[in-house]
């Protein structure tokens, strides 16, 4: 009993300072607007309030697709990957809420895969893990404590902009697949989970409430996309006045599906999110709701921050 006692005790103080340790590590304007927790949860709360145009949210296949900083050295517009493995709908409605509220952004950018996974064939494990990292920040920013020594022996406050990837997942991996004409024209049409139809309404509506403009979009995938899905999403969101841009049929893209993937046509790789990010900065181009910021002095930290982020490439 005795001992039981002293392993509680233990597990309390060990929890206790790795709460205080990540506190110390959270960037610490989000932390004073927002509180620990949500920001642990919420990565682009790191960022200056009001400073961001567009946010895509979505699961892995757009994290790894759009590279922020590539778009923000050739076009100039503050672009967010709010995007989380395996993310599921519900949670893309709350990354879309915090991002509104923190940020009013100028647009939204649902990736549609979120629209096809069923949350009844999310792994056990995926609710345990979501509430981990909300209490265990730790476990979200703990590359940070190189950053916060030196700001401190700088004598430096302001410990905002915490990631000049902006959500975006850095791999060079590289593994081809055999997988030919993926996107080949059909009339089949895969119809979206009911639950999945309901809270696509629910970002419709907050978003139109807020004067967002919302855009669904799909990024290249030979693994996960198809036409029948295509079909599908284009009949469902247009119901809505919705746009959907989907990327696989861009052929002017031009993905090597040798060379620009990591997992044999599931995600791009960083060769292939260049070209992406590429393509998704002309297409925000031509919307006319986003503008250049580089050589506005109230955006010089992105100038800065794409510095950092060609030296992190290397």
């Amino acid at each position: 009993m005795k001992n039981a006692l002293k392993s509680i005790l233990f597990m309390g103080i060990f929890f206790l300072l790795l709460i205080g340790t990540s506190y110390w590590l959270l960037p610490q304007e989000a932390v004073y607007h927002y509180g620990i927790i949500k920001t642990a949860h919420y990565d682009i709360l790191g960022e200056e309030k009001d400073t961001i145009d567009v946010v895509v949210v979505g699961d892995s296949l757009i994290y790894s697709a759009v590279s922020p900083m590539e778009i923000w050295h050739e076009y100039g517009f503050t672009v967010f990957d709010s995007a989380t493995q395996g993310q599921l709908i519900r949670d893309s409605f709350k990354h879309v809420q915090v991002a509104v509220e923190s940020q009013h952004p100028k647009m939204i950018l649902l990736e549609a895969n979120v629209l096809y996974r069923d949350a009844k064939n999310k792994p056990w494990s995926y609710d345990y893990e979501e509430w981990f990292k909300m209490y265990n920040p730790y476990q979200g920013y703990h590359n940070n404590w190189k950053r916060r020594l030196l700001t401190m022996f700088q004598n430096e406050d302001d410990f905002t902009n915490i990631n000049v990837f902006k959500g975006f997942k850095y791999i060079t991996d590289s593994e081809p697949t055999t997988k030919t004409n993926y996107m080949k024209k059909s009339k089949k049409k895969k119809k979206i989970p009911e639950e999945n139809q309901r809270y696509f309404q629910q970002i419709v509506k907050y978003c139109k409430d807020n004067n967002v403009k919302l855009v669904v979009i799909s990024t290249p995938s030979m693994k996960v996309w198809n036409y029948a899905k295509h079909n599908g999403i284009e009949k469902f969101v247009s119901s809505y006045g919705i746009d959907y841009v989907d990327f696989n049929l861009d052929d002017t893209i031009d993905i090597d599906w040798n060379t620009e993937t990591r997992d044999q046509g599931d995600h791009l790789n960083y060769k292939g999110a260049i070209k992406f990010s590429h393509a998704l900065g002309a297409y925000l181009k031509k919307t006319d709701l986003v503008v250049d910021h580089r050589s506005d002095s109230a955006y010089q930290s992105w100038n800065e921050g794409y510095r950092i982020y060609q030296k992190s490439l290397k």
